[in-house]
């Protein structure tokens, strides 16, 4: 098999970024969204741990779906939460009526998947040290 070098990765992380961000509705506007688009938020972060643990160990496909599942599920979980957090800091209690008339659903996805794929990275680094 053939090895995706770190320069592709985070090229291939970027782009998935930019297209989801821009195509998907934020969770954190008034009203939140479908809940199909979480299911596909989750999607994409299984998609997005799939790609970076590529070359991660030498074990078997089905050990390493099974451990990108469960750091893929923390990490939306606590991303979820973290970016609230954050969020509320910056715009207030009514971060969910700011963010919908003034048009920044773009920016609060980009800082929402960012932070998912950090966490995401960081967990599969510190992994990586045991």
């Amino acid at each position: 098999m053939k090895s995706i070098s770190n320069f592709q990765k985070a090229s291939i992380i970027i782009v998935l970024i930019l297209i989801i961000s821009y195509s998907f509705p934020s969770m954190f506007i008034k009203g939140g969204m479908d809940v199909d688009f979480h299911y596909l938020n989750f999607l994409f972060v299984l998609i997005v741990g799939t790609i970076l643990i590529y070359n991660f160990y030498k074990i078997s496909f089905f050990k390493k779906l099974l451990f990108v599942f469960t750091i893929s599920l923390l990490a939306f979980i606590l991303g979820i939460s973290l970016v609230e957090g954050i969020i509320e800091k910056v715009y207030g209690s009514d971060y969910e009526l700011y963010i919908s008339f003034n048009n920044l659903e773009f920016r609060t996805n980009i800082l929402f998947y960012s932070v998912l794929i950090f966490i995401e990275l960081f967990s599969f680094q510190i992994i990586k040290r045991f």
